[in-house]
């Protein structure tokens, strides 16, 4: 067997001729017919009647969180799987799954449809369907007869593919919907300019052909090669489908995300009898541990596979969403009750009480958002609320927004919502600072690549000091600090990175931010936070650093503080701060066996825990009248250690400090910090 291995680059070489965007013009549907007639009645000569392949493919389930998904997906389970493949015409597949092994690296389990498991192999026939028929059913295939009356084709240009010693012409011809509300798809055929042949087809679907209400999207990309210079078979595959809530909008989706390798073909093997009545997805129905057939670990494997690379599906949205002039293709609901956090629906903390509040979405056509809250405290009788408009073209978002709102004066959260309520509820310990801020701001967020994304915003606020007037179960609370500053105008510009989203998490993500601001006073405040881990001989190294430095005009709303929970374990919480600050926290992260246990069908607890010895230290200098936290009076060094269980879902800090009287062990329980924004 002779295969010509295809391959689309970047360009394909360049394209070789650029054509305006055109519909329906002859040339498009004379190559449009020639196509449909190859798939349904392929020629009566033809030698083809049966093969066999085998098909190797990943099968990843991702979580993705945080308000605007800020992140890339974290890996939850990885399913590494062989499946032999049998075909015979005109349309008989059979599939064996041959070898199954599988990985959790979250506290999860998922249990997957059957068609999840194995390729694509008559790129779906006439009519689509996927999960089983649960998640997509009978979307009729543009290359189908039904299809030439209910898509319109335009051909966008003219590549070139190099297939051995020769050059073959394709051309891309995009697909749309006549009526974007029937269950039709939405993408790009490339199409052999001779032969009619699909070589490539990109796609997602209209809203109308989820079944799944809980379905945002699902791409699918199907590529075919050259075998024996005549047949176009499949060689690779990979489908992403995207899941939220129907019923609440809450910034926490999962992916399943499969990638498919097709291979070693022997036509002319019959299809087995016994395969005959068989279902068309059979073999291995559950991993099975086989240290024999695989020749390296699974996190090794699923790192090479990179399941969190999405840029073709993304470039694939952006593409579909054009060529339906902006229309939603997500599967949602359109109207939703939502919230960023479970701590905006229920709270509990000194300046409030018992706190609740929900918000409403809207979503229309063209990428435009409305959305609004509400909330209330039951201690300080107090109405919050916020309104907002929202605008996305592309990778930019614009945004407008009002809101009258109780909030800690970090930039960033030191402790989970979900931990800080529970310890001011039942221990009289609130690690906020609150103010009552009043705002009015115009933001704009473009995202420059994958994970570069600049921020830019303007807002009019006015911030106020609020009093404790809630009580504890037991004990007492300390008296909120007063940090109202009066009214400014600020602007602010923002720089970050994003992490990649490599198991090993060996990767750097950084958060770049300066602010001028003028009302009361004029400042100019600037800050630097930075997380980044290497591999090392044993473990990995990881190194975390806060900066930040201001002018003397800083209002109190605005300063840094550093010690305890986030930045220093063990010491004073929030005793330092004040114009500038530096932090630093180098940790030795050492992966360990541990027992695993199972937590119910859909849940284990993992056989990895980390365990990280660390050490680091802190300055903070430039007092400010009126603060809480003062000069730390020169470096601020702590020695403890970290362990991270439940696949890193739990994290604990036993840490003392290095400096001063009180030396003792002081030990800090959380979930792990890259899941605060949503607690």
């Amino acid at each position: 067997m002779r295969r010509a291995f295809v391959t689309l680059l970047v360009s394909l070489l360049l394209p070789a001729q650029l054509r305006a965007q055109t519909w329906n013009d002859p040339e498009v549907g004379q190559l449009i017919r020639r196509a449909i007639l190859l798939r349904e009645a392929p020629p009566a000569d033809s030698a083809l009647r049966t093969y066999r392949n085998h098909a190797h493919g990943f099968v990843f389930y991702l979580v993705q969180f945080g308000p605007g998904f800020p992140d890339p997906p974290r890996l939850a389970k990885a399913d590494e799987l062989d499946v032999e493949v049998y075909w015979e015409a005109p349309d008989l597949s059979k599939q064996r799954i041959v070898a199954w092994r599988d990985g959790s690296f979250l506290p999860i389990q998922i249990h997957y449809h059957r068609d999840h498991l194995g390729i694509v192999t008559n790129n779906f026939g006439p009519l689509i369907r996927l999960g089983e028929g649960d998640e997509v059913r009978d979307a009729i295939h543009p290359l189908s007869l039904q299809g030439l009356g209910e898509y319109d084709f335009g051909i966008r240009d003219t590549l070139t593919l190099r297939m051995g010693r020769r050059d073959l012409e394709v051309l891309a011809v995009q697909v749309r919907p006549r009526d974007p509300t029937r269950p039709l798809v939405i993408g790009t055929l490339y199409l052999e300019r001779s032969t009619a042949a699909l070589v490539r087809f990109q796609f997602s679907f209209t809203p109308a052909a989820y079944r799944d209400e809980e379905l945002e999207d699902i791409s699918v990309v199907l590529e075919q090669s050259l075998f024996e210079a005549k047949w176009w078979l499949p060689y690779a595959q990979q489908v992403e489908i995207r899941r939220r809530s129907s019923a609440f909008d809450f910034p926490f989706r999962t992916i399943i995300r499969s990638r498919w390798e097709i291979g070693e073909y022997d036509f002319g093997v019959a299809l087995p009898p016994a395969l005959r009545a068989a279902p068309e997805f059979g073999g291995l129905r559950a991993p099975v541990r086989d240290t024999s057939r695989w020749t390296s670990s699974l996190r090794a494997a699923a790192e090479g596979a990179d399941p969190f690379d999405r840029r073709e599906f993304e470039e694939l949205q952006s593409r579909a969403q054009d060529l339906v002039s902006r229309q939603m293709l997500e599967g949602l609901p359109r109207r939703r009750f939502g919230t960023t956090s479970l701590s905006d629906l229920i709270h509990v903390n000194r300046v409030q009480g018992l706190a609740f509040g929900f918000g409403l979405g809207f979503r229309f056509n063209g990428g435009y958002q409305l959305r609004g809250s509400i909330g209330y405290g039951l201690s300080d009788h107090r109405i919050t609320a916020g309104v907002g408009a929202g605008l996305t073209r592309g990778a930019t978002e614009w945004s407008v927004e009002g809101r009258r709102i109780i909030r800690d004066i970090g930039d960033e959260p030191v402790v989970s919502g979900v931990v800080n309520s529970f310890l001011a509820q039942e221990a009289a310990v609130d690690l906020g600072s609150y103010v009552l801020g009043e705002e009015l701001g115009l933001g704009v967020r473009h995202r420059i690549n994958q994970r570069w994304t600049l921020e830019l915003a303007s807002r009019l606020e006015r911030t106020g000091s609020v009093e404790t007037t809630a009580r504890p179960l037991r004990k007492e609370y300390q008296p909120n600090p007063a940090l109202g500053s009066g009214t400014y105008v600020l602007g602010r510009a923002a720089l970050s990175l994003a992490a990649r989203g490599g198991l090993d998490r060996s990767d750097l993500k950084a958060l770049w931010a300066a602010e001028a601001g003028t009302g009361e006073s004029d400042y100019l405040r600037v800050s630097l936070r930075t997380d980044g881990s290497v591999p090392i001989f044993l473990g990995h190294l990881r190194l975390r650093t806060l900066a930040g430095i201001a002018t003397t005009g800083l209002p109190k709303a605005r300063s840094f503080a550093i010690g305890g929970r986030g930045t220093l374990p063990s010491e004073q919480y929030r005793g330092y701060g004040g114009r500038r600050v530096f932090t630093t926290q180098l940790e030795w992260r050492l992966s360990v066996p541990v027992p695993a246990f199972g937590l119910g069908a859909f849940a284990t607890t993992g056989n990895r825990a980390i365990i990280a010895p660390l050490f680091g230290v802190g300055w903070a200098g430039g007092a400010m009248e009126g603060l809480d936290w003062q000069s730390s009076h020169g470096a601020r060094p702590i020695l403890g250690i970290a362990a991270e269980l439940l696949q890193g879902l739990v994290r604990f800090e036993l840490a003392r400090p290095l400096r001063g009287s009180d030396a003792r062990l002081r030990l800090t329980v959380d979930v792990s910090p890259e899941w605060w924004p949503i607690l």
